[in-house]
C-alpha cells in the first residue's frame, strides 16, 4: 500500500479555493457557449480567466502532493520568460515599402536591418498602418538557444506554446474599424 503525501492544510486550503474558482469560471464559460454569445470580447475574457484558472488549480494541486525534494530540483535557476506578438499590418504606400526588397518578406527584412533588428519598431513606417496586435507572456523554465533552430522541422515550430509554459500576461491592442465600434467594445469589457 502506497502513502501520498497529502501536503499541510494549507495547501489543500488553497487546492480547494483554486478549484472553486475555476468551477465558477467554467460555469460562466459553459453559459457563453449555451447562449452563443462565445465569440464576444467579453467571452474572449472568460476564456482567458479559464486557463488560468485551469493553472493555478493544476499548480495547487502539485504543491498539494509534490514531494519536497521534487520541488528542490525543479526550480529554475534564473526567471526566464517568452513574449509572443503578433500585429497585422496594412500598406498604405505599396511602392515605398517594396522599394526595401522585392517582396513582403525580404521588405520586411530590410526594415529589421536598417532598425538594428527590432522587430516593432522597425515597422514602424509611414508606408505601413498598423493594424490589430496582441502581445503574450508565458513564463518557461527553457529559453531559446541557438541548437533548437537547426533542430526544428520547422521555422514555425520554434513559435509554438509550449505545455511546460504558464500564461502569465495577454495584451490585447485591437484596431477598430469606426469609433462605435470602439465604445461597443469598451462596454462590453466594462461589464
Amino acid at each position: 500500500m502506497t502513502i501520498m503525501e497529502n501536503g499541510s492544510p494549507d495547501s489543500r486550503k488553497t487546492a480547494v479555493a483554486a478549484g472553486l474558482e475555476l468551477l465558477g469560471i467554467l460555469e460562466r464559460h459553459i453559459k457563453l457557449l449555451e447562449t452563443e454569445k462565445d465569440q464576444d470580447d467579453a467571452a474572449v475574457e472568460v476564456d482567458r480567466q479559464l486557463w488560468e484558472a485551469v493553472a493555478a488549480y493544476g499548480d495547487a494541486l502539485d504543491e498539494l502532493y509534490e514531494d519536497d525534494d521534487e520541488d528542490e530540483s525543479e526550480t529554475p535557476d534564473e526567471l526566464t520568460f517568452t513574449v509572443r506578438t503578433r500585429y497585422d499590418y496594412t500598406v498604405v504606400d505599396e511602392k515605398a515599402f517594396l522599394s526595401a526588397g522585392k517582396g513582403v518578406g525580404e521588405a520586411v527584412f530590410a526594415l529589421l536591418e536598417r532598425a538594428g533588428g527590432r522587430p516593432i519598431s522597425a515597422l514602424e513606417v509611414p508606408s505601413l498602418e498598423t493594424r490589430s496586435g496582441i502581445l503574450t507572456v508565458h513564463l518557461n523554465n527553457e529559453p531559446l538557444v541557438s541548437a533548437d533552430f537547426q533542430a526544428a522541422d520547422e521555422p514555425t515550430d520554434l513559435l509554438l506554446v509550449d505545455p511546460d509554459e504558464t500564461l502569465a500576461y495577454v495584451l490585447d491592442e485591437p484596431v477598430y474599424d469606426s469609433r462605435a465600434e470602439a465604445e461597443a467594445a469598451a462596454k462590453l469589457r466594462e461589464v
